[in-house]
């Protein structure tokens, strides 16, 4: 780990006599360790070590950026200075609201030393469990196990100093027979939080139950969603309508209609990065703390989460919600949610459906309608179908088309949280995280099966 320290001590060395009017550098660093492991045998262990940071610099109201990978003081202030170079050749921008102001911000809770430290081996060990139990069951069995520890930091000329690390561990099996599959994973701060065993169970026991598929006829079915498709659903309505630019610019589900119902009384939601049970730190790219959001309280739209840019614009205050310059646009970035349960187990969520389906996992989810919050994609690795309370039959996968709004109001059963991370953000494509429940719905609309 690099730490505090020698993190922010070039940043500030290089920020002093900047040759702009106002002057940020954030630094991510992120130290990734991967194994992959096919076919019940690991073939392949790797590790990367990657710094990026951006600087930004004003010069009268007009913005310039430049991104380096050196923590070299000189080549701190070089990037410093072709950033205000670039803001001479700007126009000014008049919503431009300051770099922020120093603000105390709570201590980071995701972070855990012996994952910090964790060798290959520990990784090793706990795919060799899974393997062991794929073996006796006669199945193969593929999957990743990942740590990663980031440290993030922001300094700015207006005194703001800010560093906090993180890590997360992750475990997912992918249990295969010869007609079918079942998906299982595991995410968390600490590596010792992870269950090897208890994903491998999981996985197994719904490839077990894949076997002899049935076709579900389109048309709206009862169903059960669990922590994984509920977790992909709340990133399209993260990407299409909880950020403030998108209600601003009328494309989000939210424009026009805070204060009013947009789903039904059973769903809640916030975006919280100061839960202890989430992967977060306490601060955004332009070093503003951040704040819990209520966002829809019991089915009514109360508000979006705001960077600095859109708060002024929208005369509010930041929220802490700025996000990576190189992924997200400016206009506040919903990473971290969370989604209020209750207390059903998994069997009383089954139980409840007369004829219907459950859904482990969503697969490439689109998002069609961003204004309706409509989502378009395909189910994969443990689509069943219910009848009176029972898990009868192995489906193919279904093809949906159905609003994330319509789904929700629809609620009629909650389970227990659990952290999940939808399909984009696993695979290195997004970063949304959620603490979310298992639901059981009244309506899920299908619009046909996929042949595989």
């Amino acid at each position: 780990m690099i730490g505090a320290d020698a993190l922010l001590d070039p940043l500030r060395t290089a920020l002093r006599d900047a040759p702009a009017d106002e002057a940020e550098l954030c630094v991510h660093r992120r130290r990734a360790a991967v194994t992959r492991y096919a076919r019940s045998q690991i073939h392949q262990n790797a590790a990367s070590d990657e710094i990026h940071v951006h600087a930004r610099a004003i010069v009268g109201k007009a913005l310039g950026v430049v991104t380096t990978n050196s923590l070299v003081p000189e080549d701190l202030r070089r990037a410093l200075a072709e950033s205000a170079e670039t803001a001479r050749h700007l126009p000014a921008n008049d919503d431009w609201p300051g770099f922020a102001a120093p603000e105390p911000y709570g201590e980071p809770r995701a972070f855990d030393a012996r994952t910090a430290d964790a060798e290959a081996t520990m990784q090793a060990q706990a795919i060799g469990i899974i393997c062991e139990r794929a073996t006796t069951a006669r199945m193969r069995v593929a999957g990743t196990h990942h740590l990663d520890l980031t440290e993030d930091a922001v300094a700015n000329s207006h005194g703001i100093a800010a560093y906090a690390p993180a890590t997360v561990a992750y475990l997912r099996a992918l249990a295969q027979s010869d007609v079918g599959s079942g998906y299982a994973e595991d995410l968390a701060s600490r590596i010792e939080a992870l269950d090897p065993r208890d994903v491998a169970e999981r996985a197994i026991r719904k490839c077990a139950l894949d076997r002899d598929r049935r076709t579900l006829e389109p048309g709206d079915h009862e169903a059960v969603f669990e922590e994984l498709a509920v977790a992909e659903i709340l990133r399209v309505m993260s990407l299409s309508g909880l950020g403030a630019q998108s209600v601003r610019e009328g494309r989000s589900f939210m424009s026009g209609r805070i204060g009013e119902a947009v789903t039904g009384p059973r769903f809640t939601l916030h975006d919280d990065a100061l839960d202890p049970r989430t992967l977060a730190i306490p601060f955004d790219v332009e070093g503003t703390p951040k704040q819990r959001v209520t966002l829809i309280d019991r089915g009514i739209a109360r508000s979006p989460v705001y960077d600095r840019t859109t708060a002024k614009q929208m005369g509010t205050r930041s929220t802490g919600h700025a996000a990576d310059p190189s992924r997200y646009a400016t206009g506040g970035h919903a990473a971290n949610l969370t989604m209020e349960g209750g207390t059903a187990t998994r069997e009383e969520l089954i139980g409840a459906v007369k004829r219907g389906v459950l859904i482990t996992r969503f697969h490439y989810t689109n998002i069609p309608d961003p204004r309706s919050a409509v989502m378009t994609g395909t189910s994969r690795d443990g689509t069943f179908l219910i009848e009176d309370g029972r898990i009868v039959a192995a489906l193919a996968n279904v093809r949906y088309t159905m609003s994330a709004l319509d789904l929700f109001a629809g609620i009629e059963l909650l389970g227990k949280q659990r952290l999940a991370r939808d399909w984009w953000s696993s695979n290195g494509m997004g970063s949304v995280v959620s603490l979310c429940p298992p639901v059981k719905v009244a309506r899920a609309t299908i619009t046909g099966s996929s042949p595989t």
